[in-house]
C-alpha cells in the first residue's frame, strides 16, 4: 500500500470571479497567448502550491493531470480555422494540453516526469501516479473549462506505509476537501481523515 499527505491543496469549482486577476499578480504579468483552460490550470497549481509552502518542486516529483474535456474550446476553434485554410499558430498551440504541464513546470522550476490524461475520472489519475511516484511526491491536477470551470489540484507527500488508517473511507474523488492523507492498494482508492505517522 502506498500513502500520501495532502500538504497543499487548491479545491476550485468553480474558482473565484476574480481568478485571473489573482493569477496576475502571482505570476507578476497577465498571461499572454495561453488559452483560458491553460489560465485555469495554471492558477490551481500555484494556489496549490503556495498552500502546500513550496516554491519549486522537486526534481524527483512528478506531475499529473486529468481533465473530462481537455482543450474543447481551444479545438473546436482550431476546426473552425481548418475549414477555411490551416490554424493560426497560436490556435493550434493553446489546443496543445501539454502545454500546461510545460507552463506550470516553468512556474516551479521543475523539470521531470510528467503525463496528461484525457476522459479520466481522477481516481484512477491517482492510482497511476501513486504506482509511478517516488519520494518527491506528486503534484496532481484536474482541470475542465466546459460545463463549468473546476481547477482542483493536491500536493502529495509519500508517507510511512505502515501507519495505521483511522477513518478510511473508499473515495469516489480524491478531491475530497476533508481528507488529509490518500492511499493506494492494488485497485482500491481511500481518502483518509487522519492518519498515525509523519511525512515521510
Amino acid at each position: 500500500m502506498k500513502s500520501f499527505a495532502i500538504t497543499g491543496r487548491c479545491i476550485a469549482a468553480p474558482p473565484p470571479p476574480d481568478w485571473r486577476v489573482q493569477l496576475a499578480g502571482m505570476l507578476g504579468a497577465k498571461p499572454r497567448r495561453i488559452s483560458k483552460w491553460a489560465e485555469l490550470g495554471l492558477y490551481g497549481a500555484l494556489r496549490c502550491m503556495e498552500d502546500a509552502g513550496e516554491s519549486a518542486l522537486p526534481h524527483d516529483a512528478q506531475l499529473w493531470l486529468v481533465s473530462r474535456t481537455g482543450t474543447h474550446a481551444a479545438t473546436r476553434l482550431v476546426l473552425e480555422q481548418l475549414r477555411e485554410d490551416l490554424p493560426m499558430p497560436l490556435a493550434f498551440l493553446q489546443a496543445q494540453p501539454g502545454q500546461l504541464l510545460a507552463l506550470v513546470a516553468a512556474q516551479i522550476n521543475w523539470k521531470g516526469h510528467a503525463c496528461f490524461l484525457a476522459g479520466a475520472q481522477p481516481q484512477e489519475l491517482f492510482r497511476l501516479a501513486a504506482a509511478q511516484s517516488g519520494a518527491g511526491g506528486v503534484l496532481l491536477g484536474q482541470v475542465d473549462d466546459v460545463g463549468g470551470e473546476v481547477t482542483n489540484w493536491l500536493r502529495l507527500q509519500p508517507v510511512a506505509a505502515e501507519a495505521r488508517v483511522v477513518g478510511q473511507k473508499s473515495a469516489s474523488c480524491i478531491f475530497d476537501p476533508g481528507a488529509n492523507f490518500l492511499s493506494w492498494h492494488e485497485a482500491d482508492v481511500h481518502t483518509v481523515g487522519s492518519l498515525g505517522c509523519r511525512v515521510a
